[in-house]
């Protein structure tokens, strides 16, 4: 039989071995984690082949005429690689399904345009597309799309530049929150803007015409601009990059019918849930692409110069303002003065 002695030494090892043990587990747990995330970060694993699900993608359509046409630039590369960055080799495609209209679609835009303030009896412009009047401010109007949703609501200021005599404008934040209380008013504020950005600009009249200025104490309006959500971490451009798929303008009147001189709302769906993947062109045909005049010019420098330097080049996915049937990824070049160019970037074999 055991003394207290012997029982007690025992014990003590016992309780030694047991701390070493988990102190061996512990160290050899973090060096196995740290092998792993060192040898993946060396040696990762080549993604699977792309699926090419939709089959020949429709060719991605830039507006025309562009902003400038690249062929008249002359172009240098000036990234932080000291080359152009090379991309992954294939990039997921989502599906962008067309609504179609039912027989409540018109009755809901009256609705919608009688909640608005103005006559809820429709001007058929097309088939697809009504318009709304205002019966007490006649250059008050609403272009409603029946089957997609989109719309604008424009007040002719052109014609009433007297309007802009009254400055009672909204502060930066003040007006994020009033764009915003106007979309969850009519349901519009879906999670593609709630996880979106927002950006907010000063306009001053100058002639018939708002243009940007630098601050609000200049300003007669004030713009603020919704830009959906990042779509698996690539950002989303727009044919012009500085507008969202959402704007409001908001002027100085105290009259509530003039107070919103544009509410424009270009939102196409994105099916999240239906993709494929497609091989991409190399970022270094990307960039000859754009070198030898195949590039659309989103942003001109704003000091005209024809030298343009790129300091950026990423992919991104181009959201147009025009229906389209997929969400496909484009190179964005990002260069001196604010310039911004799009290269599509599927492989021509996968585009019609």
């Amino acid at each position: 039989m055991a003394t207290l002695t012997e029982t007690a030494y025992y014990t003590r090892r016992t309780v030694n071995w047991a701390v070493l043990a988990v102190i061996a587990y512990i160290i050899l747990r973090i060096s196995w984690s740290i092998f792993v995330a060192a040898w993946l970060y060396f040696f990762p694993p080549k993604p699977p082949p792309p699926n090419f699900r939709f089959g020949k993608l429709p060719a991605v359509k830039f507006p025309e005429p562009a902003a400038s046409p690249s062929a008249q630039l002359t172009f240098r590369l000036e990234t932080i690689e000291g080359a152009v960055p090379a991309a992954s080799e294939a990039a997921t495609v989502y599906f962008m399904p067309k609504q179609a209209a039912n027989l409540l679609a018109l009755t809901k835009t009256q609705e919608f345009a009688r909640r608005l303030g103005l006559n809820p009896k429709p001007i058929e412009e097309t088939k697809a597309i009504y318009r709304f009047e205002d019966d007490t401010t006649l250059l008050r109007r609403l272009r409603y799309d029946i089957v997609s949703n989109n719309f604008i609501l424009r007040y002719g200021f052109e014609q009433d530049t007297g309007l802009f005599s009254e400055r009672t404008l909204p502060s930066v934040d003040a007006a994020i929150a009033e764009a915003k209380s106007m979309l969850q008013t009519f349901v519009l504020y879906g999670s593609d803007l709630v996880k979106g950005t927002s950006k907010v600009n000063f306009l001053k009249l100058v002639g018939d015409k708002l243009v940007s200025t630098t601050s609000l104490s200049q300003a007669d309006a004030v713009r603020v601009d919704f830009f959906r959500q990042n779509v698996a971490g690539l950002k989303l451009f727009t044919p012009y990059p500085d507008e969202g798929q959402v704007v409001v303008i908001f002027s100085g009147s105290k009259n509530s019918k003039k107070k919103v001189l544009q509410f424009a709302y270009t939102l196409w769906p994105i099916d999240y849930d239906t993709m494929g993947t497609y091989a991409l062109k190399t970022s270094a045909t990307a960039w000859e692409e754009l070198q030898t005049g195949r590039g659309y010019i989103a942003r001109a420098p704003v000091n005209a110069a024809t030298n343009v330097v790129v300091r950026q080049v990423y992919l991104g996915y181009y959201d147009s303002f025009d229906p389209q049937m997929y969400l496909q990824p484009v190179f964005v070049f990002e260069g001196d003065n604010g310039f911004l160019a799009y290269i599509p970037a599927i492989t021509p074999e996968w585009t019609e």
